[in-house]
């Protein structure tokens, strides 16, 4: 993210949600836990497949950890980040979140209105594979339903 919004509240480091049969972290969008990271963690609560956990180094809301993975220096990164509702950079995310969705549905429309020619040549075809593309690299984040 281009400013620092943070404000401190530490929910970012209270609260990893992290796949650990799969080997996810849910944190800055959906990435594969490394080693590094995995050791900065403390299992607090579970759901399901989904264990929460915090940052060994989290102290009253502040970042002791010297030697910080770069996970978390550059949080958020990512528009997929995991983001409580009144973190500094809720309206951030939110916003390019809300504009990824907004290109993704423009591309489903143009799919459905290439597919709605009498005859599709295999420009088209190729077009719409393409659209489709990018479509399904979103698809872990739920873009079949936006």
């Amino acid at each position: 993210m281009s400013k620092n919004f943070c404000n401190q509240c530490g929910e970012c480091c209270r609260n990893i949600p992290v796949d650990f049969e799969n080997q996810l972290v849910f944190f800055d969008g959906i990435q594969p836990l490394n080693e590094d990271f995995k050791s900065l963690l403390i299992p607090v609560s579970k759901t399901k497949n989904i264990t929460f956990c915090s940052c060994k180094y989290l102290l009253i809301n502040k970042c002791t950890n010297p030697n910080r993975p770069e996970m978390c220096t550059n949080y958020p990164s990512s528009p997929f980040a995991y983001i409580k509702e009144g973190c500094g950079f809720y309206g951030e995310i939110f916003s390019k979140l809300e504009h990824i969705k907004q290109k993704i549905r423009k591309l489903k429309e143009e799919i459905i209105s290439y597919e709605s020619l009498p005859v599709i040549d295999k420009d088209t075809q190729k077009l719409i594979a393409h659209h489709q593309a990018i479509i399904n690299k979103y698809k872990q984040y739920g873009s079949e339903l936006w």
